[in-house]
Formats: C-alpha cells, structure tokens, sequence
C-alpha cells in the first residue's frame, strides 16, 4: 500500500508539473514570439533620432494616363495639369534645436500655382499660403517635438502594457484551458501547446486584463482616458451582450526540443476559422489561412543585411519586397480573379545613393497581352547631413488661427477658388 501510494503521489506531482510546464511555456511564448519578429523584421527600436540635423531638396513629378479624365465632370483637365506639373520643396529639420522648415511649390507650365511653408519651433506652427493668405497662420502648443523624441519612452510603454496584460493572463489561465497533442510538421515530430479559449473563457479573461490595466496606475498614465472606457461587466450581464468577444480563439505554439518552430492564432466566429501562422524554423514565413486553406504567404530570408520577402496569393507568386539600409524595392503582380488574364503590376523603389535619393511608384495594367500605364510618379533628392538653415524664416507678420476675422477666412476662400481656376484654366491649355 505504501509503494502504491508513493507511485500516486510521485505521478500526481509529475502530473501537475507538466501542466504548469505547459501553462509557463505558453506565457513566455510570447516574449519569444516578439522577439523572433524584431529579429526576423531586423526592427531597431533603439534608433535614435535625437540627433538628427538635415536638409533635403527635392522635386516630384506625375503621370497619370488620361484614359481615366472624364470631361464630363472635368477630371480630364486636373490629370492634364497634374501630369504638366512639377512639385519643388526643400526641408530642413534640427531635433536638437526643435526647429522643422518645409518649402513646397506646385508649378504648372513652370508657373506657381501654390506654394505652402510650414515652419515649426518648439510647440508653436506657422503656415504661410502663398497667393492665398498674406500672413502667417499661426497654431500653439502643437509639440510634435515631443511626439518624436518619445518615440523609444512610447515603446517601454507599450512593453509595460504588453507584460502586464501577460501577467494578467498568468494569473486567469487555468489548466483547463491548455491543451496539448502530438503533430508533425513536414518530417519534423512536435509537441503542440494550444491556449484554447471559447467564447466565454475569451471574454473572461478580456475582462481580467482590463481590470488589473485599470488597478495599475503607470498603465492608466500610458493608455489615457480610453482605459476608463473599456468595458468590464460580467460575462453573465446580458446587458452588455453587445460589447462581448463574439469569437473564440486558439493559440498554438510547436515545439521540437524545447524549440518553437510554429506560432498560430486561430479565430473562429462560427463561420469561418482564419489563421495568422508564423513559422519560426530555418525558413521563416508568415502565412494567411481560412478553413485550413492557405489564402497568402510572406516567406522572408535574411541574407548581405538585406531583407527579402517573397509574397504568395492563392498559391501563386505575385512578387518580392527588398529591403537594405539603403534600397526599398517591391515588384508585385496580383492576377484577375476572373477568367481573364489581366494582371496589375505594382513597382515600388526608393534608392539611397551617398547623398541622392530617388524614389518611383509605377501602376502597370496588363489586359490582351498590352501594358497600359496608369500612374507613374518619380521623386529625386538630395540630403545634406548636419546643416539646417532657418536663418532666412521671419514670422513675424503672423495671426493665430483662433483670430482670424471674417474677412480674413473670406479672404482665404476667395483666394483658393482663383487658385484652383487658374490650376484649371492652365491645365485646359
């Protein structure tokens, strides 16, 4: 009786053991989870823009084909000015000094239709309207300084949130609610962990983590007043019923040797079952399913610091996004979904080339066997690194936007009516 006792509570404790173990590997998935993704991504979020002192000058010019001008609603004058047109603009930014300069000038015929300067110091705006207003239109405490330099304090936040909510979890999963089972993986044998929540489990849990973000006082700080507003009756209050989780989800994680190989989440709203896959193996890919069947993928590689992400769509590859320190490239072609065998082709590079950039975004529709351009737009630059020039802005003839008069929005109406005229009359030349 002793021995058999024994062997019941040694196989009890192994028991609750490999429920916790289970339980605690799902938790810590998702730190883990997070950081494959920065990893994979190649997601800096220690960059630093503090420092950051530059001028950039530029123009941009466009194209789109006329096929789509309807002279009947006079859409075909506005895209003949547009493709006569060129848009100039130079831009100066000093984090250090807060100060952000931005000159831009649409020309038409090489004649200005509309210039625009946004001038920023500290937490106050100033916009002047060429041709339209005569003065500077002024907007206080505005401090997108502030925004930007928080940008690595706003993703400690959103780390604090994300614990936190793991901790809630940690607290309110119950072992009932893991699940695991033996599955293979092409030739590979895993173990699964599933976090397998209905309905009513989801929205209990929903409304755990929502109670203790509202105990936590940093955590009320961070998500502001929509934290009071969040919903937290019972799950029994058919009161409520319209504010509740109408789907259940299940979270999977693969595991050979103690190794993730596969993330999943599972949403089934009783129609359909949709769900996001991560493989997190030798090849790394995302991919999209409904009912089991793939709809699309992104598998990425991660070769020379460059990130390649081949795209799939209904089993078909529709292209690659490129991505290096200094080259973005995509080229993506999405079939017709009817019979036919038109396609649209999507081109997209932006190209950093020592001082110069140059960026093109081309729409290409391919019906019959003949490439019929729809949009072609190209911008060039040039970035000069650690001068910003802001001795030649005087706002000094300026009105806060609260003061102005009557006269004055009349004035700024009137103007922009003759604007727009002149852009039309021009452009019908």
């Amino acid at each position: 009786m002793i021995i058999i006792a024994i062997g019941l509570l040694i196989a009890g404790g192994v028991l609750i053991y490999q429920n916790y173990s289970n339980k605690n590997r799902i938790l810590t998935s998702f730190n883990e989870l997070k950081e494959s993704l920065i990893k994979t991504f190649d997601i800096d979020n220690n960059k630093n823009i503090q420092d950051v002192k530059q001028t950039v000058t530029g123009s941009t010019n466009f194209y789109i084909n006329p096929i789509f001008g309807n002279s009947s609603d006079g859409s075909d004058v506005i895209i003949n000015g547009l493709n006569n047109s060129v848009f100039n603009y130079e831009y100066c930014l000093d984090m250090e000094a807060k100060k952000m300069y931005f000159d831009g000038s649409l020309l038409l015929n090489m004649q200005e239709i509309l210039g625009i300067n946004f001038y920023q110091n500290e937490n106050i705006s100033y916009i002047f309207l060429r041709n339209i207003f005569d003065k500077y239109i002024t907007i206080e405490d505005n401090d997108i300084f502030s925004y930007l330099e928080n940008t690595n304090k706003s993703n400690d936040d959103i780390d604090y949130i994300y614990n936190l909510m793991i901790k809630s979890l940690e607290n309110n999963i119950t072992i009932d609610d893991i699940k695991v089972n033996n599955e293979k993986i092409g030739n590979e044998n895993t173990k699964k962990i599933s976090l397998d929540l209905n309905k009513k489990r989801l929205n209990e849990l929903s409304e755990s983590i929502i109670k203790d973000l509202k105990k936590d006082n940093r955590a009320k700080k961070i998500v502001g007043e929509f934290i009071e507003q969040m919903e937290t009756s019972s799950v029994n209050d058919s009161s409520a019923d319209s504010k509740k989780l109408n789907v259940g989800i299940e979270y999977n994680i693969y595991l050979n040797k103690n190794n993730i190989i596969r993330y999943e989440l599972m949403i089934d709203n009783d129609i359909n079952k949709f769900t996001i896959r991560y493989n997190d193996n030798k090849t790394k890919s995302i991919e999209l399913l409904e009912d089991g069947n793939t709809i699309g993928s992104a598998t990425i590689t991660n070769a020379d610091n460059s990130i390649n992400i081949a795209l799939t769509y209904n089993n078909k590859n529709i292209g690659v996004i490129k991505i290096n320190n200094s080259e973005i490239d995509m080229d993506i072609t999405i079939q017709s979904l009817n019979l036919t065998n038109d396609s649209v082709n999507i081109k997209y590079n932006s190209l950093l080339n020592n001082n110069n950039i140059s960026t093109t975004f081309i729409i290409n529709l391919m019906t019959n066997n003949t490439e019929i351009k729809i949009i072609n737009i190209n911008d060039s630059g040039m970035i000069t690194n650690g001068i910003a020039d802001f001795s030649n802005v005087n706002t000094s003839n300026n009105v806060n936007i609260d003061n102005l008069s009557d006269i004055d929005m009349a004035t700024i109406e009137n103007n922009l009516m003759t604007v727009l005229y002149n852009f039309i009359n021009q452009s019908a030349i």
